[in-house]
């Protein structure tokens, strides 16, 4: 950022309620990415649901348990979601000390997901592995060496994927922990009306 722009921001954030067009725009284009976030929650209601009819048209303990678990990881992703959202959807006012504040506060709050997202993706992952292992040994699909090695392919193709997600969801992590740091200086300069 220039230095004639934070100047700008400096003026705006200690006179006028008007918010530098680049911020807003920055902000509004983040809550639409947030919005269509929200619809990635479609996706494991879905396999929960698949899970849990098929758990119930076929039921043993097994399948049972697999099923409620699902639901239970679900509902604590749920939980966290709402819990770390409030306050990062709308800023409290029409000013850049507003916008700069909800910055900061996504900012935050996509740091603490992915601290949650790294735990509970090994954790649902464990959960999905170990429980499909047994719910195919116990139906006798794993009598062959072939059926063995499928799943350890599986496994090791699953256990990839994740990783790489996560690998990528890390750079992610850096940039912001970065535009953090800005963030923080620039609201220090502001509040102090420096310029440098």
């Amino acid at each position: 950022m220039k230095d004639d722009e934070l100047e700008v921001w400096r003026r705006q954030w200690r006179g006028q309620p008007e918010v530098p067009i680049d911020l807003i725009r920055k902000v509004e284009r983040q809550t639409v990415y947030g919005r269509i976030g929200l619809l990635a929650n479609v996706l494991p209601l879905l396999i929960a649901i698949a899970t849990s009819v098929a758990a119930f048209n076929n039921p043993n303990p097994l399948s049972i348990l697999f099923a409620c678990g699902l639901w239970v990881f679900i509902f604590m992703g749920w939980l966290f979601g709402i819990r770390n959202s409030k306050g990062t959807w709308a800023p409290a006012a029409q000013t850049t000390a507003a916008y700069v504040e909800l910055s900061i506060a996504r900012c935050r709050s996509y740091l603490n997901s992915f601290r949650f997202t790294v735990v509970m993706s090994i954790l649902l992952t464990v959960f999905v592995l170990v429980g499909m292992y047994e719910m195919l040994s116990s139906a006798g699909r794993l009598q062959r060496r072939a059926s063995y090695e499928a799943v350890a392919l599986s496994f090791l193709w699953t256990i990839g994927v994740i990783s790489f997600v996560l690998f990528l969801l890390s750079r992610k992590r850096r940039k912001t922990k970065i535009e953090l740091a800005y963030l923080l200086d620039l609201q220090h300069k502001l509040e102090n009306g420096q310029s440098n």
